[in-house]
């Protein structure tokens, strides 16, 4: 019997790859607001692409936001149609769709809840001019009617600025100095940012993310004359609506309060938070040692904005010989008064001087002006505040 021949065993072969094009991750665009049709089904997902699309800018300017205006209004917008659809009526719309009804049915319940103590008119206030951004935001710019005219009592909508109640530390009998000389014991960068709210009077963001290397300026660098203070800080990280500002380093407290504040931050660029932290948790770091140490309006009954208050409020008794009408002053000359509320609006850093009403109070009405030459400048601040402040 012949032998069979040996057939030799198959070897194994790699498999072809496949012709073409090397494969990729699928990317999908969010589609154009324009190509989708109204469907009150997909409502969530088109009030996101109008978020996406519109949030981040301001309402009426060509600049964006902050972004806890951001958080603040997309919060608001997604309780705006879950309200809608809960409500008895059981709206059922596409945002796009948001009409006069719908504002009706939102502001009816906010009366209501304005008549039951739950909702002040700062609140309303702020929730109605989100409304009327969103409304701008799907085309409807004069959906909104006037704010009076959902309200059957001006009083639950109109809120006022100015203060009746005078907020700095000194009103609350606390001790600014043994105050921050005690969070010092506990946290150093803490209390060189109040130091820095203190002496120009800061707001929380701007102390925390100051550069006081970086940012401290012979008056020749700020181009100021030479005449005058000798160094200023410049205020540009931080602050509301991206105003820049250069503030005199020119007193004894302020030069301290900068001179911790070099200490704390070592390095050339850094700020005055921990360097080891991000500005969010360098911002809920200070908030949680205001806490411990009682800067609480349940504590000590202060808070840190309050150092801003005594810091405008010193600047007008400075400027003006008289402490603010929110602390019981006295009638001052109405040019003298308007100037020295110009100066400190300037120094804030804030767009109109009538936002000093909600530092100082309101001027004393039927106060008379004199000549200019019959009061000193109020842009000139004496080092030391005068009486027992």
């Amino acid at each position: 019997m012949p032998a069979t021949p040996h057939r030799p065993a198959p070897t194994p072969t790699r498999r072809r790859a496949r012709a073409g094009p090397i494969a990729r991750p699928r990317t999908y665009e969010q589609p154009a607001l324009t190509d989708l049709p109204l469907n009150p089904r997909r409502g969530t997902f088109v009030l996101n692409l109008i978020l996406q699309q519109h949030n981040w800018r301001h309402s009426s300017k060509h600049k964006g936001v902050s972004h806890k205006t951001i958080a603040e209004r997309a919060r608001f917008c997604h309780w705006l149609f879950t309200f809608l659809r809960q409500h008895p009526k059981r709206f059922k719309l596409d945002p796009r769709s948001f009409s006069g009804r719908h504002v009706e049915a939102i502001t009816a319940h906010w009366q209501a809840e304005a008549h039951a103590g739950r909702m002040s008119p700062a609140t309303i206030q702020t929730y109605f001019s989100f409304m009327r951004t969103f409304a701008g935001w799907i085309g409807k710019p004069r959906l909104l009617k006037p704010i009076a005219s959902y309200f059957d009592d001006p009083a639950l909508h109109r809120r006022s600025l100015a203060a009746t109640v005078d907020k700095t530390w000194r009103a609350q009998g606390v001790d600014a100095d043994a105050v921050i000389r005690e969070v010092e014991a506990h946290d150093r960068h803490a209390a060189a940012s109040l130091r820095l709210m203190q002496a120009f009077g800061l707001r929380f963001k701007e102390s925390l993310m100051l550069r006081p290397h970086r940012d401290g300026l012979t008056a020749q660098q700020a181009g100021r004359p030479a005449d005058g203070p000798a160094r200023y800080l410049d205020t540009h990280r931080g602050t509301k609506g991206g105003r820049d500002r250069l503030l005199p380093i020119d007193t004894p407290q302020r030069e301290a309060a900068v001179a911790q504040a070099c200490r704390v931050a070592i390095g050339p660029d850094d700020s005055v938070s921990d360097p080891r932290r991000t500005l969010a948790q360098a911002e809920r770091r200070l908030r949680y040692v205001m806490e411990r140490h009682g800067i609480t309006r349940a504590g000590l009954k202060v808070v840190p904005h309050g150092l801003r208050h005594q810091d405008a409020a010193d600047a007008y008794r400075s400027m003006t010989g008289q402490p603010p009408p929110v602390a019981g002053g006295g009638v001052v000359d109405a040019a003298l008064d308007a100037q020295a509320r110009q100066a400190i609006a300037e120094h804030l850093g804030h767009g109109r001087p009538a936002i000093v009403n909600a530092y100082l109070g309101r001027p004393y009405p039927g106060a008379k002006a004199s000549s200019p030459a019959a009061h000193p400048n109020p842009n000139t601040r004496n080092p030391e505040p005068q009486g027992d402040e």
